[in-house]
């Protein structure tokens, strides 16, 4: 094991058995606590910083997760949707016109079709027909005005996921709060890696089970003491270990439900968690997330002072 820096349901079964040999390969030529440290890049804290502000545009932007007003799930079929009363799709936002058009849907496709006197936007191009695909890209939403829309998928459902610009939960949000950047929580751990194909069944705020890949755990020392966190990926093909825990700080100065942590792959059987870039769900910041939630081994004892404060803190 490694010592703390005092100084710095997926489709593709195949795809997630390749992405798990391949963790394993890089982790076996690893040592055990005497393994050399990597050293604390010269401008360490520029980096943290420049993240910091990234993960800032991406909840305050206009279809940042701040802005999410809506996510409505679909069943095949013909269904209208607006703000109206009286529309299948029921559309909350401070944006949404009372008819906004029909949506065919299908079970992996759905076509929006606006109403009258309805301008959609595609990519820049005004459109009066638009198809709604999995997977898809900001190219790829639908704008109307100050609304964003796009379509998801969570297991076997489609939804409709809606933005808008004017949200009142978007305009609450003016920064986000962070503890200052601590050499001392960027923390060199050991990976060890699980049979390649194992998942993991985690719930989310829905509710729901899903299985996420679980290509290994990580095992790493503060104060002296041994922690462990069970490494997933979002997705098979993913280029990076996905970490969700929770910690002597969560419901105190950070995130009751946990925080998010993502670190490169393993190199030579070593992981670096940076805890100051630990971040807050999407979930603290709208209704309309499907944040999955810490499994119960990633639930620490230790106090995590570092990473993303509680923004109602």
């Amino acid at each position: 094991m490694c010592g703390r820096y005092h100084i710095q349901p997926w489709e593709n079964t195949a795809m997630l058995k390749r992405s798990a040999v391949a963790i394993a390969l890089v982790s076996v030529t690893a040592g055990a606590c005497g393994d050399p440290v990597e050293p604390l890049p010269a401008d360490y804290h520029e980096q943290v910083e420049a993240y910091r502000q990234k993960q800032a545009r991406e909840i305050i932007g206009p279809t940042g997760w701040a802005a999410l007003v809506g996510l409505h799930w679909l069943s095949p079929g013909v269904q209208t949707v607006g703000a109206a009363a009286g529309n299948d799709v029921r559309l909350t936002g401070p944006s949404a016109p009372a008819s906004l058009g029909i949506l065919t849907v299908t079970a992996e496709m759905a076509t929006l079709t606006a109403s009258d006197g309805i301008q959609m936007h595609q990519d820049s191009r005004v459109v009066t027909t638009v198809e709604l695909r999995i997977p898809n890209t900001t190219k790829d939403h639908v704008v109307v005005g100050g609304m964003a829309l796009t379509m998801i998928r969570r297991g076997d459902r489609l939804a409709l996921r809606v933005w808008d610009a004017t949200a009142p939960s978007l305009l609450a949000v003016t920064g986000l709060q962070w503890l200052p950047v601590d050499d001392a929580w960027r923390v060199q751990g050991r990976f060890e890696a699980h049979p390649p194909g194992r998942t993991m069944t985690i719930l989310n705020v829905l509710d729901e089970l899903i299985e996420m890949p679980n290509p290994g755990i990580v095992t790493f020392r503060v104060g002296g003491q041994d922690y462990r966190l069970e490494a997933l990926l979002e997705s098979p093909d993913a280029t990076e270990l996905f970490f969700l825990f929770r910690d002597g700080t969560s419901g105190k100065t950070t995130y009751g439900a946990g925080r998010y942590l993502y670190a490169p792959l393993p190199k030579d059987g070593r992981v670096i968690l940076d805890f100051n870039r630990a971040k807050n769900p999407p979930c603290t910041f709208t209704d309309f997330a499907t944040c999955p939630l810490p499994p119960k081994g990633n639930i620490l004892s230790l106090a995590v002072n570092a990473g993303e404060l509680d923004r109602r803190h």
